[in-house]
């Protein structure tokens, strides 16, 4: 059984409590098949503006295999370069249409 976990992180404050819940279940499931996401809507994607605070970590999960998603249509609404996204960052046209889908992939949410 594949264990799947996605973290809506709809302010910025809750991004750097997502990356720690990810890197503990990432080390909780051992060598156990799972997939984690984060996806960063709403205020959340204003955390680009000071990413710096949460690099370290974000580099962490991303090694950890950890997938983390911008909100388009969110960095539009607070008028955020999409240049400004790390390495590695991946995005979604609509960040509650995502978290439907994925929903409906199996995908246990919770909200960070």
């Amino acid at each position: 059984m594949e264990y799947r976990l996605v973290m809506h992180v709809p302010e910025s404050a809750r991004f750097e409590v997502a990356l720690k819940v990810a890197r503990n279940f990432v080390k909780a499931m051992g060598g156990e098949p799972h997939e984690v996401r984060i996806l960063v809507n709403a205020e959340g994607i204003t955390i680009l503006k000071r990413f710096l605070e949460v690099e370290e970590l974000y580099r962490e999960a991303r090694r950890d295999g950890v997938a983390v998603y911008f909100c388009e249509n969110a960095m539009r609404a607070f008028g955020i370069d999409p240049t400004l996204l790390p390495e590695g960052a991946l995005t979604v046209p609509a960040g509650i249409k995502a978290l439907v889908e994925w929903q409906n992939q199996g995908f246990r949410y919770v909200r960070a």
